[in-house]
């Protein structure tokens, strides 16, 4: 697991020990199979992106919170919520850069990024941080779930 993933899940372990509740209990909790989330917690299984979106919602945390981008938990939630590849679009609007270049930086396959921008495929979480990085924004941002970079 890479130290991003690595965020995410210590801040889930955190949040069942502070909250004594158990796996399956959080694995409800968010919409998700209890062996998925073990796997998470047991470093086999990295979270889709939908999942760490389902897991902030349900705590009422930023994403960003969870990575440990930020101590804050609390986040100002969109006025009318973006999709990713929206929020793409409009960043890469602003950016110099070619796709296949910008696919080469951020080590993915060109097509990939096609996929993100036409909203049928999601990054990886610890590409979300890398992005969000890159664009100088919020991870919850980038995500559509807040207006505020």
């Amino acid at each position: 697991m890479d130290s991003i993933t690595g965020k995410f899940v210590n801040s889930v372990r955190e949040y069942l020990e502070q909250n004594g509740m158990t796996v399956t209990a959080f694995a409800r909790r968010i919409g998700c199979l209890e062996r998925c989330v073990a796997r998470w917690l047991n470093g086999t299984n990295i979270p889709s992106t939908e999942y760490v979106i389902k897991t902030a919602d349900a705590l009422h945390w930023s994403v960003d919170y969870l990575f440990e981008r930020t101590d804050r938990a609390a986040f100002m939630p969109a006025a009318a919520p973006s999709s990713f590849s929206e929020r793409l679009h409009a960043l890469l609007s602003s950016c110099k850069e070619n796709k296949r270049t910008l696919a080469r930086i951020w080590q993915v396959e060109p097509s990939a990024l096609t996929k993100w921008l036409n909203g049928s495929r999601m990054p990886k979480p610890d590409t979300v941080y890398k992005l969000a990085d890159f664009f100088n924004c919020s991870m919850d941002y980038l995500l559509g779930r807040t207006d505020i970079p």
